[in-house]
């Protein structure tokens, strides 16, 4: 029988009238054979395709772009990339509409107005640059880290760290601590990587702390693939701790209600029934980690079900049930992101909660927890040096082990003096908006030209920070740029490229052309030592650099091969009958497991020696451990080892081993006090979406939920304004009100309520389009929604997690009520002074240890004397 496709169909078909009159509709609505290719429903002529890296959100997924007379008209996945597996999700499929965005910014912008009033004249790039390098010129005289850059999603593959190590500012900070910093310093003392994989579509059993895997997670679109594999087809089990009833909640086959930042506390009893009930795994306890079995079980005693239960309100019979479940069912894997490390303490949380594949032995296992797998690229030579000297901003005295990554307290740093600023530039990023304080922190920050000087914007956006800038140089969307890529988000290594599949738009520059022509404006005959750094004619010639001599990537053609196929290596061909990668025979690729196992080659144990616990020394480093006679690579650690006692934790007044500790203004909560949280969901990201009008159709406003008990007490009905207040600011907005919720919790989805970021984001309909020189869109036309939505960030106070850094994003009590005669739906209000107070709140807890009050002893009074050996249950 013919096989039918879109061509096949066409030709059998293409005898009668009716046929060919529809063939343009069916031509837009038939797929191709497996993806990979494209036709034009006008011509019918096959579209050219052109292999990027998705950079809608932080994913990296191999993705595919269709171009029609110098136009995209399609996103799909690229079926060649291992990870992805010719999958995209929605929010990839709409990328197009960033490089199309009708309120894009096409040329440079130099504001004439006074901060935030929206008055700009349009300028040459040679005016820009000029006058961004006179200011650079003073500032770094002065000193080097009065130059500052502040970075969201950086994916220049080294291009920003080039550009200020060139200036000599060690003044770069990054956006981790409002993500993920807790989990990443919970984990990388521990064992190394600062993120896991786990072979979900092999285990049996999952245990899923507070990651809403199917939709907003790190990963949602390879490890959903694998979770779906896991549970659908290896028959797994899916139990998910989660405050809200989320997508991946609701296709559990448990959802377990759990009370904010009390997972490690759920995590530690689960561990003390394994430890008490001697179902561990002790050879793999005793053999790599630096803990023994008895010591685990004398540590994790106190950690019982009944004191989880009454922390976090599950039951202390489930967490015996799901306690001996997880550690008898082989294999099995945790997964966690926000949920547990968005808090107070969330690092502790992190740590209790990878505990538990390590302590049944699921590391590195088919079906386990395993490490993440990544490649690299040199960079291209000559380098910069680095700062002669550090910035308070990158190596706070509060935060000594989460250094850059706790960003978010940088506005109060800065009116305290801690750092003088005299350029700030800004990239991806966006903190008026995505930061806890929003415009009452971060926008005040940047209004204040005592404390900002001259600020630089570098974006194709009016986002709310964009709109506070001095000058704006417009940067490239990313179909329209060049950058290297590579993300652990499976089992197989990568490398990948995006690449420009159209010319960047009117007059804009992609990132590292922006960055060059400033250096060579500053140094433009190399007299400085500057210009030496940047000599490369573009951005295709500067990822020559970096890919033209990776071996393996260099044999196959280097950049060249790239382009081509956008990912390398190729490990095998997509099945369309099971939507896997096999190999030449038809098989399923199969992955490494035990890294950790791998032997050292015995040229390189010349010079060697055997130290306590049988760690391999080379040249003062640990390259490795000796265990029965063989001679193995380890866990990337200091040690090589897995550090379950952290003991750089304790230097800093801090527990070392495994623990947990309350929030503590979660203890005193009144009976009428909720704890709020916010979420993501799977078609927006945090604050650059709304603008997308496939997905703002889609979802634009983001009622708050409220449990249906807690509703009845208050007498609010889903619809109902409700006034949301906490320490720091109020909101109005509608309820959502229903059972998938902890009661004593209410949620509000972020990505809406934008005051910025053109027309469609802020409903602004009726104001002409066009204003910085992109094309309209008779789309804005048919907008039939009028709820942009409210954003909560305002009323969220700041808070830092002593040892990871992290904004304690789920940490804040408020008070919920129906709405008086004077709110309206929309309001928000925040205020700095009211922050202010909550930051120095927070700096209570991260003044710790006996070392901080060496450093710091006007804190003294703030805390009392502590033990290491921190009480189960206790706070500082």
């Amino acid at each position: 029988m013919l096989k039918m496709n879109r061509r096949n169909f066409i030709k059998v078909s293409g005898g009668t009238a009716a046929a060919v009159a529809t063939a343009p509709s069916l031509l837009k609505a038939m797929e191709t054979e497996l993806g990979g290719k494209d036709f034009s429903p006008v011509t019918y002529g096959e579209r050219q395709a052109i292999p990027i890296t998705c950079h809608f959100c932080n994913i990296q997924d191999g993705a595919i772009a269709f171009v029609e007379n110098g136009r995209v008209v399609k996103l799909e996945g690229n079926p060649e990339h291992v990870s992805t597996r010719g999958r995209l999700c929605a929010k990839g499929n709409a990328g197009m509409w960033y490089s199309y965005d009708p309120d894009r910014i096409l040329y440079p912008l130099k504001r004439v107005g006074a901060r935030g009033e929206g008055k700009w004249k349009r300028i040459t790039w040679d005016e820009a640059l000029a006058e961004i390098a006179q200011k650079l010129d003073a500032a770094i005289k002065e000193d080097p880290n009065t130059v500052m850059l502040k970075y969201g999603r950086n994916r220049t593959g080294g291009a920003i760290d080039r550009f200020m190590h060139t200036l000599g500012s060690a003044t770069l900070v990054n956006h981790t601590s409002v993500c993920e910093s807790s989990k990443k310093i919970g984990m990388e003392p521990t064992w190394g990587p600062d993120i896991e994989t786990p072979n979900f579509a092999n285990s049996k059993y999952i245990l899923n702390f507070g990651s809403n895997i199917y939709e907003a997670a790190y990963f949602h679109n390879p490890y959903s693939q694998r979770i779906v594999e896991g549970t659908a087809e290896n028959k797994a089990k899916l139990v998910t701790f989660d405050v809200r009833l989320s997508n991946t909640a609701g296709r559990s086959d448990e959802w377990i209600p759990v009370f904010p930042g009390t997972d490690g506390a759920v995590a530690l009893a689960i561990g003390h029934v394994i430890l008490r009930d001697d179902l561990q795994d002790s050879d793999f306890i005793n053999t790599w980690t630096n803990v023994t079995v008895q010591e685990l079980k004398a540590h994790y005693q106190s950690y019982t079900p009944e004191w989880a239960e009454k922390l976090s309100g599950v039951p202390a019979a489930t967490i015996e049930r799901i306690a001996r479940e997880f550690a008898t069912t082989k294999p099995a894997t945790t997964y966690t992101y926000r949920g547990p490390a968005k808090h107070l303490y969330g690092s502790y949380n992190e740590k209790a909660c990878m505990m538990l594949p390590i302590m049944t032995g699921n590391i590195e296992t088919r079906g386990g927890y395993c490490m993440p797998r990544g490649m690299g690229w040199p960079q291209p030579e000559p380098q910069p040096p680095k700062p002669a000297k550090p910035s308070y901003l990158s190596h706070p005295d509060e935060y000594p082990l989460a250094g850059h990554k706790v960003s978010h307290l940088t506005p109060f740093w800065i009116a305290e003096g801690k750092q003088k600023i005299n350029v700030y530039f800004t990239y991806q990023d966006n903190p008026v908006y995505t930061n806890p304080g929003a415009q009452a922190v971060w926008g005040k920050l940047f209004r204040d030209e005592k404390l900002i000087p001259f600020y630089v914007s570098m974006s194709p956006f009016m986002g709310e920070e964009t709109a506070l800038a001095d000058i704006i140089l417009p940067d490239c969307p990313y179909l329209e740029r060049w950058e290297p890529e590579s993300m652990p988000n499976s089992l197989w290594p990568w490398l990948g490229i995006r690449q420009p599949v159209i010319k960047p738009l009117g007059e804009a520059r992609e990132n590292r052309i922006i960055l060059r022509d400033i250096i060579h404006k500053l140094d433009p005959d190399g007299s400085r030592g500057m210009k030496q750094y940047w000599n490369f004619k573009d951005g295709e010639d500067y990822l020559r650099h970096h890919f033209d001599n990776v071996p393996g990537l260099k044999e196959a053609g280097g950049l060249d091969f790239l382009k081509k196929h956008g990912v390398w290596p190729i490990y095998g061909k997509l099945d369309p009958a099971t939507g896997k990668i096999v190999d030449k025979t038809g098989r399923e690729i199969v992955p490494e497991y035990g890294l950790h196992k791998k032997e050292i080659p015995e040229a390189e144990m010349a010079g060697t020696t055997i130290e306590a616990n049988g760690v391999i020394m080379k040249n003062g480093k640990a390259i490795g451990v000796q265990r029965n006679g063989k001679n193995h690579v380890g866990f990337p650690t200091g040690n090589r080892l897995i550090n379950v006692r952290v003991d750089q934790w304790a230097e800093y007044g801090f527990n070392p081993m495994p623990t947990f500790k309350r929030i503590p203004w979660h203890e005193t909560m009144k009976d009428d006090e909720l704890v709020l949280t916010t979420y993501k969901i799977n078609v927006h990201k945090q604050s650059r979406s709304a603008a997308v009008k496939w997905l703002a159709e889609i979802m634009h406003s983001n009622p708050v939920w409220m449990n249906t008990v807690t509703g009845e007490k208050m007498g609010v009905k889903t619809g109902d304004l409700v006034r949301v207040e906490s320490a720091v600011g109020h909101l109005v907005t509608k309820a959502y009100v229903f059972e998938g919720i902890h009661p004593k919790v209410v949620a509000i989805p972020t990505a809406f309520g934008h005051w910025e970021y053109g027309r469609l984001a802020t409903l602004k309909l009726k104001e002409k389009g066009g204003a910085f020189g992109a094309q309209d869109d008779p789309d804005l036309k048919n907008v039939w929604w009028d709820d942009k939505g409210v954003h909560p960030n305002a009323i969220i106070p700041v808070v830092a997690d002593p040892i990871g850094g992290s904004q304690g994003w789920y940490d804040t009590v408020v008070k919920v009520t129906k709405a008086g005669p004077n709110d309206k739906y929309g309001d928000v209000k925040g205020d700095w002074d009211k922050h202010q107070e909550a930051f120095k709140e927070t700096l209570r807890y991260a003044y710790t240890g006996d070392l901080h009050r060496k450093m710091h002893p006007e804190m003294s009074a703030w805390v009392g004397p502590e033990s290491v050996k921190h009480k189960p249950a206790g706070g500082h």
